[in-house]
């Protein structure tokens, strides 16, 4: 649940303001269909409440919100790169201030776009020029678009994630439908492994679906929901719980935060940064995630 520490700044449109939180700006957006926040700083989402409904998206209640770090939850964009294979972990995307490019609205939806390009800090990370363009459209519905553009004179690879945060009601109670059966389990030295079609929370998770349905289900019982996931552009689907154990040793994460969160990412996984999607001079990429709530029957 998103903190009442926001400070509010200016009135945009009817359905959207201007906030900021310890001076990361924030966009706060209350429409007839949703409740939504976006963090500049990161281009995250950091909440999505269907009318009618609960939140869907997880936040940390000790999450930071602070030039240079993380922000624990919501939906994390993780670009150039996933995980550790360069520095910073995941890429600079998420500790990255994104600018807002333009928004539109309408009584069943609205729509925000950020901008990222490449700049003298960017540069000093990764050598390459692009231009990448975050879009949110929030409605019943929750829609995020990654769009990459290579705008440089030589090709690149890139790897990446829509780090999706989702609030569940308890844990053990949760179990995840059409993530498929084949899967590395990073926990296990990234070994090979099979399993039934349901997924059980029930320890720690840290796997790699290699083929993933192009909709994952989770079934949050605790909440009478079913939590839809439809991902494109990925090639995996990353299922992440930290469990006990790490919950208790992450300065930005409660004790218990590991009982009322699932990670469900759409995700283009490369082993290393060699191993990422080829992108030419002038050409583009996508990844995206749809998101949706029905009852559970």
């Amino acid at each position: 649940m998103l903190s009442n520490d926001m400070i509010f700044e200016e009135t945009l449109t009817p359905f959207i303001a201007r906030h900021s939180m310890n001076g990361l700006p924030i966009l706060k957006i209350q429409s007839p269909s949703c409740e939504a926040a976006i963090s500049l700083h990161g281009g995250q989402l950091i909440q999505f409440k269907p009318s009618g409904h609960q939140d869907v998206i997880w936040l940390s209640k000790k999450a930071i919100f602070s030039q240079g770090k993380a922000i624990r939850g919501g939906v994390p964009v993780c670009w150039p790169w996933f995980g550790p294979v360069s520095t910073p972990s995941h890429g600079f995307a998420r500790i990255s201030t994104w600018q807002l490019l333009d928004h539109e609205e309408n009584g069943l939806a609205t729509t925000i776009r950020l901008k990222l390009s490449a700049s003298r800090e960017t540069h000093a990370i990764w050598p390459h020029d692009f231009s990448a363009v975050l879009t949110f459209t929030l409605g019943e519905t929750l829609y995020i678009e990654l769009e990459m553009i290579n705008t440089g004179d030589s090709p690149w690879q890139w790897s990446g994630a829509l780090h999706s945060y989702f609030n569940i009601a308890e844990a053990t109670e949760t179990w995840i439908t059409g993530a498929g059966t084949s899967y590395i389990d990073n926990l296990q030295n990234d070994l090979p492994c099979e399993t039934s079609e349901a997924l059980i929370i029930n320890q720690p998770i840290d796997r790699i679906y290699s083929a993933p349905d192009e909709t994952i289900a989770i079934h949050d019982q605790g909440n009478q929901r079913i939590i839809h996931v439809s991902n494109k552009g990925h090639n995996s689907a990353i299922i992440w719980n930290p469990w006990k154990d790490l919950s208790r040793s992450m300065g930005d994460m409660s004790d218990d935060g590991y009982e009322t969160m699932v990670c469900v990412e759409s995700t283009r996984y490369g082993k290393d940064l060699a191993s990422g999607v080829l992108l030419m001079p002038g050409k583009k990429s996508t990844l995206s995630t749809l998101v949706s709530v029905t009852a559970e029957k």
